[in-house]
């Protein structure tokens, strides 16, 4: 599974499950919804789909619902189009009866006065405004072309108050919830005021669906600090923020979104032309593949295809790309700057950098976090620890949800099991063979487990069935342990002299030993355990790991 997560937009070209489980055993996270070109009914009938598969191949897909939000556009012109002319006056108005030259759905007078700039069809076609006189924006155009019927229009840098959600994103609501969905994602977010409207629509109806922010505005850009502190993921729309910015300052707005919303630990999504060519073409440019190699380094938790999976001839081999690079970069083990704060829980806050701490000085194998809310998945991934994060949790739902996290693998358990240890909980995971024996593992959990949300405890566990323990000098091994001796693991109840130990990878002895023998023992390379102590006597041959940091012998 690739730390990097990997989200498709689902459209004509992958609505089938021969299709999604492909992608699924490549690595597919979560199935975007785009709601701009659906109609009621298509979210019900994606989400079956998504759950058949997660049936099948044992997988956690989540599924998001991108909400398309109101959107600013022209209305629609006699012959299709309307000819720009360069350095000429226009009238603009959201009001037929002011017979305007652009007509626009959305009165937005009020926020606009003098050399404000409006682009349209994409960027294209930029005007300046003259003057505003009641609801009519007098404007000269920047540029020459053809201005297309609904042409998206932008004023960078202006804070719209438009609202956050139509009637049409309250349907798709609605049918998301009752669908399980597991994320919505608003558009054009310009300030904290758009995200409290969809947060307290939720709310409302007891949805714990989490909320992706996109920024694609001038505004939302500027006030990414509040827009982070506010929200559960933040996407960068590289499309529109595209037009609402030049673009030579895309790049560089990307990574600062990136780790404005890290200093809050809120994990973020890169979008937008990530493997555009792939559309037509069954292999990336060299620029895409870099593009995504730079969106990874800059702390990224998750990247999305668009076009590329929703009607692009090649789906399934977009995600394999996407997911081969993401394993390659990700394996280079970056070091990613720490959150400085959380908006919440200090507490967890100081036990998850403690815990990135002891992850980077011992040879740990996983993380194994225990969460009630996902909470604590996601501090502990917002860490970047380097590892694995397997994340034991109760419901399906908060499986899927936590499935956009770097480096998080869910593990689902029984309800029946909530009321275990933590260890035996651990064995059961080491049974399904996520973890194998004699790996240590980092695990992080709040205490009583399940019974409140917060991160309080860490423990430092090597997994297996305990056999005994000793002082360690040399590194960890594992190996066979044969009584007659002839194993690569022999155990003495003393140190022996004149005795052929350089046969052997490991030497265990129950008592002491002197620091010239340790040395020796060092020197040669051969792991030692001396003063050690065992819980179970071993009569017959038996596979020993034992760990060469704390001594832990297991099986």
């Amino acid at each position: 599974m690739s730390r990097t997560k990997l989200i498709a937009t689902i459209g004509p070209a992958s609505e089938s499950m021969e299709i999604i489980k492909k992608m699924a055993n490549l690595g597919l996270s979560c199935i975007r919804i785009n709601t701009a070109h659906i109609e009621n009914g298509y979210i019900t009938k994606v989400a079956k789909m998504v759950d058949d598969v997660n049936k099948s191949e044992g997988t956690y897909i989540g599924l998001m619902v991108d909400l398309k939000g109101p959107e600013l556009r022209t209305g629609k012109f006699k012959d299709g189009s309307f000819k720009i002319d360069y350095n000429k006056k226009y009238k603009i108005s959201y009001n037929k009866n002011d017979n305007p030259d652009i007509l626009i759905n959305y009165n937005i007078s009020d926020f606009i006065d003098d050399k404000t700039l409006i682009a349209m069809s994409d960027g294209k076609l930029r005007f300046s405004v003259d003057s505003v006189n009641g609801d009519i924006i007098n404007v000269t155009s920047l540029d020459s072309g053809s201005l297309r019927d609904n042409s998206r229009v932008n004023v960078p840098g202006k804070l719209l108050r438009l609202g956050s959600l139509t009637d049409r994103d309250r349907m798709f609501i609605e049918e998301g919830i009752k669908n399980n969905v597991n994320f919505y994602a608003l558009s054009f977010v310009q300030s904290r005021e758009n995200i409290n409207e969809l947060q307290d629509y939720l709310f409302e109806r007891n949805c714990d669906a989490q909320l992706i922010s996109k920024i694609e505005t001038k505004s939302g850009y500027d006030n990414i600090d509040e827009i982070a502190r506010a929200s559960d993921f933040i996407m960068v729309a590289r499309g529109d923020l595209g037009v609402e910015m030049p673009l030579k300052e895309v790049t560089i707005a990307q990574k600062k979104i990136i780790d404005e919303s890290r200093k809050y630990a809120t994990p973020t999504i890169v979008a937008t032309q990530m493997l555009e060519s792939m559309v037509n073409n069954d292999s990336p440019t060299r620029a895409e593949v870099s593009d995504i190699t730079n969106a990874i380094i800059d702390g990224t938790d998750a990247l999305m295809l668009s076009e590329e999976t929703a009607i692009g001839r090649y789906p399934v081999e977009a995600i394999g790309y996407l997911s081969s690079i993401s394993d390659y970069v990700d394996s280079m083990e970056i070091k990613y700057k720490e959150p400085e704060s959380f908006a919440f829980d200090k507490v967890a806050f100081a036990i998850s950098k403690g815990l990135k701490m002891i992850s980077d000085y011992t040879n740990v194998d996983s993380i194994v976090a225990f969460t009630r809310s996902g909470f604590t998945a996601r501090l502990v991934s917002s860490m970047r620890p380097g590892k694995m994060i397997y994340s034991v949790v109760s419901s399906d739902f908060l499986a899927r949800s936590l499935n956009l996290l770097k480096s998080v693998v869910p593990v689902k358990i029984d309800e029946s099991m909530k009321s275990k240890e933590i260890y035996d909980i651990l064995v059961d995971i080491n049974r399904s063979n996520k973890i194998r024996p004699g790996k240590k593992v980092l695990v992080v959990s709040g205490s009583p487990y399940f019974v409140f949300g917060g991160t309080n405890e860490i423990r430092l566990v090597t997994m297996g069935k305990f056999i005994g323990r000793g002082y360690p000098v040399g590194n960890s091994f594992s190996g066979y342990y044969e009584p007659d001796g002839s194993g690569d693991i022999i155990i003495l109840d003393k140190y022996i002299k004149n005795f052929d130990y350089k046969k052997y990878k490991c030497v265990i002895i129950k008592g002491n030993v002197s620091d010239t023998i340790k040395n020796l023992f060092y020197e040669n390379k051969i792991l030692l355990l001396y003063n050690t102590e065992f819980d179970v006597e071993l009569n017959e041959k038996t596979f020993l790991n034992i760990d060469g940091d704390t001594g832990i012998i297991t099986a």
